[in-house]
């Protein structure tokens, strides 16, 4: 009852037969709600004989009324809200916490979460996606396994530090998935000019010089190198570059079988597995400190964006492909702040993501005249910046197949132009050298036609009837990297931790 009345000892009557009376906000968690009129008391609830709710102090139902109106309305906003709500409560959302958040929550821990829309198409795509994306609780534990298992291995390693990305590792069980390894280089302190030098010198010390020409690549200028047990430090006048062949020739050279050359990356005989060798930055290049604080919406949000600046770049030794001669120059790779922002991802932007790959895959690289064209990296650049530009609570469930639609229109936009902004790096044009005012009206043709079929397109072509889906790939026993057919990586004193770990 309201502690001000003074006619409260009066009233003990309420608690009737030993029951004790629950408030409405005791109920709902809701303090307080505006009614009109003066009330003595506050309206309780209690339970009868024949076990009915009775609700007292309730004059003419105006103050319960107005309650139920303003409950139904906080609860339609937290619904509205709820990814904005859980962006905020967990930013990280490959973490433990968010894990266990997921396994208490009924509506999740569901084999397949229930459709929300009334189209049965819809239904039916959506419901094969998850078949082969998988629920986001596994999702989850996929992203989780690869940060202990690269947590575990790194815990054996000398110098250099291994670290998981691509599809596997983002959390993406997609048929052919492939595992890229990058091995960072230890002992070389790559930094963003001479300011951030700490002396005295006690590793190769480089500084990056980006290329005006060409953003999205940098010079990696030699301040001082390890010669022997040594360090020399060069002069001011004496300005030596790390060649790229020069690096890709010498771990080359650790390779005991036969290895290919794939983009900067080596390849085994089955191409199962790209072990690229890279060096790593705790600094960010200078062309990529706008991103941190241009315009957005609620995504990424503040916490993801530091994250990001903390882990630093990477650099991978590959040039321009619109250059015949790119020895000196190092390509920027944000593969650690990707792997952040795919991990941050709710439910809706993943399988959003896997939609925009079985896309790729089975749709447009079906078509040989626009065969390689496009990469998947060029349609999670699109989910970037789309998740970046519309409002969080946009990725929801209903929205799927609207949220896919855009990121096609934003990549029709790209095609049109011949020109595809790097989402860290907008000046960098990542279409240059693949596609041309020659070739990208044919690939138009075939973004249009996937847009003009909509869904029954997408049904029809990702998951036609006649078929059965493999929903079970070469994880599903259990995924190991065999470091006996790698001597390379035994060389790096790399032990395999992969075998102990299974996917559910």
């Amino acid at each position: 009852m309201d502690r001000n009345s003074r006619h409260q000892d009066d009233y003990e009557d309420g608690n009737l037969f030993g029951m004790k009376k629950i408030t409405y906000w005791e109920k709902y968690g809701v303090k307080r709600f505006p009614y009109r009129g003066k009330r003595t008391f506050t309206p309780l609830l209690y339970q009868s004989l024949d076990g009915r709710m009775v609700i007292s102090n309730d004059v003419y139902g105006l103050t319960i009324s107005q309650f139920e109106q303003t409950y139904k309305a906080c609860l339609e906003r937290r619904k509205t809200h709820e990814q904005r709500i859980l962006n905020i409560r967990y930013p990280d959302k490959s973490s433990n916490e968010y894990l266990e958040y997921l396994e208490n929550c009924t509506e999740s821990n569901t084999d397949n979460l229930l459709w929300a829309g009334n189209e049965p198409r819809e239904k039916y795509v959506y419901e094969h996606l998850v078949k082969i994306v998988g629920t986001e609780i596994d999702i989850r534990k996929r992203q989780r396994l690869f940060i202990i298992t690269d947590m575990i291995t790194n815990k054996c390693v000398f110098l250099n530090t291994i670290i998981t990305s691509g599809s596997l590792a983002e959390g993406l069980q997609l048929p052919d998935s492939d595992l890229d390894i990058m091995i960072v280089i230890g002992n070389v302190d790559v930094l963003q000019n001479e300011r951030n030098i700490k002396y005295p010198i006690h590793c190769t010390t480089l500084i990056m010089e980006t290329d005006i020409d060409h953003p999205g690549f940098t010079r990696l200028r030699t301040v001082a190198a390890n010669v022997g047990e040594s360090i020399v430090v060069l002069g001011a006048d004496e300005k030596h570059y790390v060649s790229v062949n020069s690096f890709i020739d010498s771990h080359k050279k650790m390779c005991k079988i036969p290895f290919s050359l794939h983009g900067p990356c080596l390849s085994d005989e089955e191409q199962t597995h790209d072990f690229a060798f890279c060096l790593w930055s705790r600094y960010l290049p200078h062309n990529m400190m706008p991103w941190a604080s241009r315009r957005r919406r609620q995504w990424p949000s503040n916490f993801v964006i530091d994250s990001i600046i903390n882990y630093g770049c990477l650099l991978v030794p590959i040039g321009p492909k619109t250059l015949s001669y790119t020895d000196k120059l190092w390509r920027l790779s944000f593969s650690l702040a990707e792997k952040i922002l795919v991990h941050s991802f709710n439910f809706t932007q993943l399988i959003c993501y896997g939609l925009l790959k079985l896309t790729l895959k089975r749709i447009v690289n079906k078509k040989d005249h626009v065969r390689d064209l496009l990469c998947s990296y060029f349609l999670k650049t699109s989910l970037f910046w789309v998740s970046e530009e519309v409002d969080i609570d946009t990725f929801q469930l209903p929205n799927l197949f609207k949220c896919f639609f855009l990121c096609l229109n934003k990549l029709k936009a790209w095609i049109i132009n011949c020109y595809c902004p790097n989402y860290f790096i907008p000046e960098h044009n990542m279409f240059l050298g693949k596609i041309t005012p020659y070739n990208n009206k044919l690939l138009l043709s075939v973004i249009d036609s996937i847009q003009f079929d909509g869904i029954v397109g997408l049904m029809n072509n990702l998951f036609p009837p006649e078929k059965k889906m493999l929903s079970v790939t070469m994880f599903k026993q259990g995924t190991f990297i065999n470091y006996a057919r790698f001597p390379i990586l035994q060389d790096l004193h790399v032990i395999c931790y992969f075998r102990y770990f299974t996917f559910l």
